[in-house]
């Protein structure tokens, strides 16, 4: 029987980001449909919104009876200290997932791409990562 797996991904990325953080402070994590709210974000904290942008499901194996999910999420990170504070960050984000790439919940996870942001605000630090995780039989 073929499920989404879009909105347990999301759930393993919240949940490998709060397990692994070693930096003083703990960021909030929020998943993006829990947050539609205008001005939800709080500049005396940190910030981590995720969101599910899309599966691929794919056939795999002998007649086809498995089923290989690839699930891409998108992670937004706000800081509002400096650039340095905020590269730091990112840097921590990436460690986490570099040093998680395979596990038993999932086959892979690779980082697809990471974009900065920060010339549309001022005093504010947003950059964009997106994730691939592949899971086989979810």
């Amino acid at each position: 029987m073929v499920t989404t797996n879009l909105y347990n991904c999301a759930t393993l990325v919240k949940n490998l980001i709060n397990d692994n953080w070693s930096l003083s402070k703990k960021p909030q994590v929020d998943f993006l449909w829990e947050e539609k709210t205008v001005g939800f974000l709080d500049d005396r904290e940190d910030s981590i919104i995720l969101t599910s942008t899309g599966e691929n499901i794919d056939y795999f194996g002998l007649f086809g009876q498995d089923l290989y999910h690839t699930v891409f999420i998108s992670l937004e990170a706000w800081t509002y200290q400096n650039l340095e504070y905020h590269e730091n960050f990112i840097s921590e984000l990436i460690r986490i997932f570099k040093s998680n790439i395979k596990s038993t919940d999932y086959v892979i996870l690779t980082i697809t791409g990471s974009d900065h942001e920060n010339d549309l605000y001022r005093n504010i630090y947003k950059h964009r990562i997106t994730l691939s995780i592949k899971q086989l039989n979810p």
